[in-house]
Formats: structure tokens, C-alpha cells, sequence
């Protein structure tokens, strides 16, 4: 074939009467036909080659946890012919062959703390998980241990790493839930020593204007990647409303008994934040502001402190004026 190849490019090289450009598209024809023809015959044969494949264990038990690293490699010798080598060196994913815990055999140990897989069960989960043509000729290691340690259970809290900025007028309505706010995890109980809490992934919020429902991830920490946690994520109800200031007098009362005094002024003036949904709500029965004449005269004090002893859970009290308020007492 390489004969008749160069046969053919020193005729076409070598012919007169034709332009220049095409005997170079000839030429190029030619070497791309031949190209073609080669490779066809030459991925057709059948190769070996050295695999790497990643291999991870999924469905670890809850009563156990696994000491050594979960995710390993395995050297695979495989042979298959050259395009099917070809298609899986350029085109299929090199994902981490996942191994199900469940299915490996246990030792004879008591307290069945090592499982064992081998060379046989790696390769029935490689012919269905690498899916396309190949023949497995060697596996190495042959026999992968794992080795098993009691897992005990804690539960524990969830703290959100959050940050919100509000558009204007815009408030929390409401305490953000977090659900669930507490999570179980298993480990070793040296590892669940060292875990007070759990947080959330960091996450900004910006402008916000309307309610949000949301799901974020917990964090693992790095030096505890041997704990499992049985909940990935929780959900956060972000309640909010558009609130309004507002303002209301209320009156002012004094120690039960003391009715030969006179306050100055008998009313203050309380200002809150409300959300317009909840505007038309507010009433003047919902406060109640009172002062302590008595402390305030063992203080020879002229002027006493007013407390707000009463407010609707659903308003956000901004200022209370006259914070202190005069009164005369009549003998």
C-alpha cells in the first residue's frame, strides 16, 4: 500500500499540465484517503491497555464507619480493539466506579469489623458501569480490604451562615426557620466529640424584597470527611413585608394606690415599624406604658423613667417620647 501511495504522489507531483493548487488538492485527497485506509486497518487490531479507574463506596452502614479512605483506585488491564479504546479515551466520562457496601462479603470476624472486594466482583460492576466492548486480562490489587470501626449517632444543631441586605421599607417579618434546625450524623465517637454544630454553606442575599424558600447545603468539615451525615441540606422560610412607620399616644400609668399624682405629660408618644399588612390592626389597647414613682422618689429623683410594658408582638417599637416624664405629688 505504501508503494502504490508513492506511485501516486510522484504522479501527481510529477504531471505537467496541470495548475499548481490542484495538484496540491490531489495530493491532499490522496494522503487523507490513505490516512483513512491505515487507521482503519490499524484500530481494527485488537490492544491492551493500562487503566486507572477511581473507584468509590456508596451505602456505607450507619452502624459502622469505614477506616480507610473511601474512595481508592485499581489498576485494570483491558483489551479490546483500537477503536473501542479510541471511543473510550475520547468520549467517555472517567467517572468514579461506585461500589455498593451492601453487596461486599464480610470476614469471619465477630464483629464483622473487615469486608472484602475482589478482583470478580469489581469486574461485573466495571462491565456494567464502563459500557462498551472490552475483556478484563488482570485487576491489581486483586483483593481490596475495608476495614470497619463501631459508628455511633449524635444529633446535632445547624447554624445558618447567612447575610441579607433589604431593599427599602423592606424588613424580616418574621424569625427565618431553619428545617430541620438540628441534624442526626454517625462517626466515630472521637470524631463526634470534636462537632459542637454544623454550618450552612455561606450565602449572600441581596435587595430583597419579597419572601424567599430556599435550600442550602451543610458544610462538612474538612477534617472530619469519615462522619456521614444523614441530612445534605435544610430549608430556610425567609418571611418578608414592606413595613410603614407609624406613630400613637397612649397614656401613662402610675403604681395602683398613688392617686394623688399628677403626671407631665400624661401621655407619650410611642413610634413603630409596622408591615402594611398589619397596619389597620394597631389599636391603642395593644400598649401600655407605665412609670415607677416610687423608685423614682427613693432616688430623689423630679422625674421618672417610663417603661413600655405592653406592645403587639407584630410591631417593632422605634421610640418612646418622653422617655421621662415630671409629676407632682399632692399631699
Amino acid at each position: 500500500m505504501e508503494t502504490d501511495f508513492k506511485t501516486l504522489a510522484n504522479k501527481v507531483i510529477n504531471s505537467d499540465g496541470l495548475p499548481s493548487k490542484k495538484k496540491i488538492t490531489i495530493f491532499s485527497l490522496c494522503l487523507f484517503i490513505s490516512l483513512f485506509f491505515w487507521m482503519l486497518i490499524k484500530f481494527s487490531k485488537e490492544f491492551q491497555l493500562a487503566v486507572v479507574c477511581p473507584v468509590t463506596f456508596i451505602n456505607l452502614p450507619n452502624d459502622k464507619v469505614l477506616l480507610n479512605n473511601a474512595d481508592t483506585s485499581f489498576l485494570i488491564t483491558i483489551r479490546a480493539k483500537g477503536f473501542n479504546l479510541l471511543y473510550y479515551q475520547l468520549f467517555k466520562n472517567k467517572d468514579l466506579i461506585k461500589v455498593d457496601v451492601s453487596i461486599l462479603k464480610n470476614s469471619l470476624n465477630k464483629d464483622d469489623s473487615t469486608s472484602y472486594l475482589g478482583a470478580t466482583e469489581l469486574s461485573k460492576l466495571l462491565n456494567k458501569q464502563l459500557d462498551f466492548d472490552y475483556e478484563t486480562l488482570n485487576i491489581l490489587p486483586d483483593t481490596y480490604a475495608l476495614h470497619w470501626e463501631k459508628a455511633y449517632i449524635k444529633k446535632v444543631p445547624v447554624k445558618l451562615n447567612l447575610s441579607i441586605n433589604y431593599k427599602k421599607q423592606f424588613q424580616l417579618y418574621d424569625s427565618i426557620k431553619i428545617e430541620p434546625d438540628s441534624i442526626s450524623v454517625s462517626g466515630r465517637k472521637s470524631d463526634l466529640e470534636l462537632i459542637t454544630y454544623f454550618n450552612t454553606q455561606k450565602l449572600t442575599l441581596y435587595n430583597l424584597s419579597n419572601s424567599q424558600i430556599l435550600f442550602i447545603d451543610i458544610v462538612k468539615p474538612s477534617h472530619l470527611q469519615k462522619i456521614k451525615l444523614f441530612t445534605q441540606k435544610v430549608k430556610l422560610n425567609i418571611a418578608v413585608e414592606k413595613f410603614t412607620e407609624a406613630e400613637i399616644e397612649i397614656p401613662v400609668t402610675t403604681s395602683d394606690g398613688m392617686k394623688n399624682v399628677k403626671l407631665f405629660p400624661e401621655k407619650v408618644r410611642i413610634t413603630y415599624q409596622v408591615a402594611l399588612k398589619d397596619f389597620k390592626k394597631v389599636n391603642t389597647d395593644m400598649f401600655a406604658a407605665h412609670t415607677d414613682i416610687n423608685n423614682s422618689k427613693l432616688n430623689n429623683e423630679f422625674h421618672a423613667k417610663v417603661d413600655l410594658i405592653k406592645s403587639p408582638s407584630f410591631v417593632k417599637i422605634t421610640k418612646v417620647y418622653p422617655e421621662k416624664i415630671e409629676y407632682i405629688i399632692f399631699k
